[in-house]
């Protein structure tokens, strides 16, 4: 037992180190300034925006989210819907819309419900087919793929702009905003995008390793071209993959986090294990990519180790659910060894014990929904004090729910299970 607890000690505090260490890191660095004051706002730019929105039955959300794309000043755009044989009246709502600059791309089975980068590659020939015929210059196309339930903030497209007026960039991605925010696990779920995530890939830019996810990625034309004739692979991260083959290619990939895309966040605990673990094992699924990172000549070394620390979460989050769930049963043995009725000692050493557990427990989610809440009160689009300081307090449970996700997800691809339920919409 006592060698168990040694182990499993060293391997704690290694883990800890590692964690506290990467999360210092990335919230002390200041914003990357290099798209700055590159570009006017002027609407003179000769990008052109192909939005792709590919569809499984989301009629309830898909007409908000043409019309506001539609609503961007930006002129230079048009909305492709990629309809994914859907069951419900999502192709009829898109028609019955009748406008100009909305098209419609349909997939049946058995052709379709084959993933979402299949339906991404399907709109991707046709677009490439169009731009040869049109004598467009692939340069100057924007594919940009927005979920059924996006909404893209105003600035997007000016935002876009300034990184895409960079000929050297090939990829970028949009910051993301929980819309229903309101209720707890959204909220959380708000927190991890707009703060967490958002100062990851900010680090990112230092390191020039910005990945694609989600809603509101960005990829010129002409770099998914030189990938060939399906960039989006049947990775179940297939948005990451692609970012990395970009990269790959030599291309810059960049991140927008001064325009946001909004989106529903998941209600359901249930829905969100299962969302979790579908990440999780498209992450698993990446690291078949490790020797093309290790042997590129065009990544940097700060590129490829912020690649390989990503690449290795799911097995260092694997290891640590190991650690936790036997930490909690050691716990539990201890507490039913201890005689309550003599009561506790008071010596320093076990009231600082209890204060490092406690900070080690709360300390970072605290951390991280005060930075939350500090950039809320600057877009004045956040949540009040209070919100974000009993958010701190829950953030362990929500990590705890990382942990049935990263099983889950070991179990399917050790199992070779690779199809998922899709995410279901509600009502705005």
């Amino acid at each position: 037992m006592n060698a168990l607890l040694t182990i499993m000690a060293g391997v704690s505090v290694c883990l800890i180190f590692i964690y506290f260490s990467y999360t210092s890191l990335i919230l002390l660095l200041p914003p990357f300034a290099g798209n700055k004051n590159r570009v006017s706002e002027d609407d003179d730019s000769e990008l052109e925006y192909v939005f792709l929105i590919p569809c499984l039955n989301e009629e309830v959300v898909i007409e908000k989210t043409i019309r506001s794309i539609l609503s961007l000043a930006y002129t230079k755009k048009m909305v492709i819907v990629v309809d994914d044989d859907s069951s419900d009246n999502t192709v009829a709502i898109v028609r019955q819309m009748n406008l100009p600059n909305v098209r419609v791309i349909e997939r049946k089975k058995p052709n379709a419900q084959l993933g979402k980068g299949e339906s991404l590659n399907y709109a991707y020939t046709k677009i490439t087919k169009a731009a040869r015929r049109l004598n467009k210059n692939p340069n100057n196309l924007i594919l940009t793929v927005i979920d059924g339930d996006g909404r893209p903030s105003d600035n997007l497209l000016t935002e876009a702009n300034r990184v895409f007026r960079d000929t050297a960039v090939g990829a970028a991605q949009a910051r993301i905003r929980i819309t229903n925010r309101r209720s707890i696990l959204p909220m959380m779920q708000d927190i991890e995008f707009y703060s967490t995530v958002a100062a990851i890939q900010n680090s990112r830019e230092y390191t020039e390793s910005v990945g694609l996810g989600g809603n509101g990625q960005f990829t010129r034309l002409s770099a998914l071209i030189e990938l060939g004739i399906t960039p989006w692979s049947k990775c179940l991260l297939e948005d990451f993959d692609l970012g990395l083959s970009i990269l790959l290619k030599g291309w810059k990939s960049k991140y927008i986090g001064e325009a946001v895309v909004y989106q529903q966040g998941l209600t359901s605990v249930k829905k969100f294990i299962r969302q979790r673990a579908r990440w999780v094992q498209g992450n698993i699924q990446s690291i078949k990519r490790l020797r093309e990172v290790r042997k590129s000549d065009t990544l940097s070394s700060a590129s490829k180790l912020d690649i390989y620390y990503f690449l290795a979460q799911p097995w260092i989050n694997l290891l640590g659910s190991i650690i936790m769930i036997i930490s909690w049963a050691l716990m539990l043995i201890f507490f039913r060894s201890v005689d309550w009725g003599a009561g506790f000692s008071n010596t320093v050493q076990d009231w600082g014990a209890l204060l490092v557990i406690v900070g080690l427990i709360f300390g970072p989610g605290l951390v991280w929904c005060i930075y939350h809440y500090e950039l809320g009160r600057k877009d004045k689009d956040g949540i009040s004090f209070l919100h974000c300081m009993g958010a701190g307090l829950f953030m362990p449970i929500y990590n705890l729910l990382a942990i049935p996700s990263i099983w889950i997800a070991f179990w399917r691809q050790s199992t070779k299970k690779e199809a998922w339920a899709k995410t279901e919409r509600v009502a705005e």
